[in-house]
């Protein structure tokens, strides 16, 4: 591979992965902040109602995030991904920057939280075109490797939802500042200004520029000759919110509910499994592209049920030696899957239609389980009173998802590069001054 090459797949790469990082460092924020954003944007005598308003207010931008998909895809199949990625990650800072500056209820009242809620949605509705849309592009461009180019993908919401929680730790332990909450927002203001540059750089994907045009809606081109190839998207964004949720929120829950752990020594253990799903991305994104996207998948079906099985038993144990290794397996699981989910999903759609078909049919998946697993979890432990129940749903949703790939997905290895990039020093200085 020639330097002029490697110096355009970086390019290419690292806009995406700011993006990525971006989004779940904005969504993690809030999170984070839950307390803090009740306290101030919805203070009531009840604590406890104050802190439903920060849930209600962290959970506001789920509402928008398939509306956010259809959106974004339009533009992107129809106008550039590039285009599309352009304004979903200026759209994503612009809310982020609102939200830090944003007069408290005391200030202003009830504008407070209605802002800060419109601001949720408008992050939302950024998200649902910017996860997909960042590996559409990336996997477009790179072509070859788009196994661990996927993997790296997944891997950046680990980096940045680790980076929001470490920045707010920082900012709200050891500085003298009361509005030192603020700070995090600020950040990632200048970070969305960063990836919005690098992303005004970068070229339109060959992909799209050889596409064939659809005259209609994108999304009734999908729905009308591609049901099949919609319905699988939907169910892998669906197995990736059971999944991702069962990691991101649900332990938490579960170590401290039925483990008997604090919550500050469960959410430190859960960074283990956190780093293990973002290691193991790119390592099954290798495996990948050694094997096949479609083979893989199955793959990630058979480990899920393997190391959450242990996992949750290990769980059980209550010493935080096992907890901590535990949390490792269940990362691997979750990695398995969420690692070479990209490449898989790329090879589903023609180019006309991808942007729409992966992004819309993810983020309705993701909103049907992405808010509703921890919920499901608790109620089939509280019903069966079996600690384990939580394994069983997933091997559950395992095999589903065998189901769905054996009767709705399209198989075979991933085609072949039109054009690995076979870029001329004269076009890449056209490049370079896009």
């Amino acid at each position: 591979m020639s330097k002029i090459q490697r110096d355009l797949k970086r390019r290419i790469l690292i806009p995406c992965l700011i993006g990525n990082a971006l989004e779940f460092y904005d969504f993690t924020l809030c999170g984070v902040f839950i307390a803090v954003l009740g306290k101030n944007f919805f203070p009531s005598d009840n604590e406890f109602s104050a802190l439903l308003g920060g849930i209600f207010a962290f959970s506001a931008a789920f509402w928008t995030r398939p509306l956010g998909a259809l959106v974004f895809g339009y533009i992107g199949d129809k106008y550039g991904r590039k285009k599309a990625l352009t304004v979903s990650i200026l759209m994503m800072g612009v809310p982020t920057l609102i939200i830090g500056i944003l007069p408290t209820y005391a200030s202003i009242g009830i504008a407070a939280p209605c802002i800060l809620l419109f601001c949720r949605l408008i992050q939302g509705l950024c998200t649902g075109g910017e996860y997909n849309g960042a590996a559409i592009f990336a996997l477009e461009h790179m072509k070859v490797k788009s196994g661990i180019t996927s993997g790296l993908i997944s891997a950046s919401c680990v980096v940045g939802a680790v980076t929001a929680t470490i920045i707010a730790f920082i900012t709200t332990n050891f500085l003298a500042y009361e509005e030192g909450w603020r700070i995090p927002f600020y950040l990632g203001a200048c970070v969305a200004i960063v990836g919005y540059l690098l992303r005004k750089w970068s070229m339109e994907t060959e992909d799209f520029i050889k596409r064939k045009p659809i005259k209609g809606l994108p999304i009734i081109e999908v729905i009308k000759k591609h049901p099949k190839q919609y319905l699988l998207s939907i169910a892998s964004g669906a197995f990736n919110g059971i999944l991702s949720y069962t990691l991101f929120g649900f332990l938490n829950l579960y170590i401290t509910q039925y483990v008997g752990v604090k919550l500050t020594t469960s959410l430190f253990l859960n960074i283990f499994g956190l780093f293990a799903f973002m290691l193991s991305c790119p390592i099954f994104g290798l495996i990948c592209d050694k094997t096949s996207p479609y083979r893989s998948m199955v793959l990630a079906s058979f480990v899920a049920i393997f190391t959450n099985w242990i996992g949750f038993l290990l769980l059980q144990v209550g010493t935080i030696e096992e907890i901590i290794v535990g949390q490792i397996f269940i990362g691997i699981g979750v990695g398995s899957f969420v690692g070479p989910s990209h490449a898989f999903l790329q090879q589903q759609f023609l180019p006309e239609i991808r942007y729409t078909g992966i992004a819309s049919g993810f983020s309705i998946g993701m909103a049907m389980t992405g808010g509703t697993t921890a919920l499901i979890m608790t109620y089939i432990i509280k019903q069966s009173e079996i600690l384990l129940a939580p394994a069983m749903y997933i091997s559950a949703a395992a095999l589903a998802w065998l189901v769905a790939l054996k009767f709705l997905s399209v198989r075979g290895k991933t085609p072949r590069p039109v054009n690995e990039l076979n870029i001329k020093k004269s076009e890449f200085k056209v490049y370079k001054n896009a």
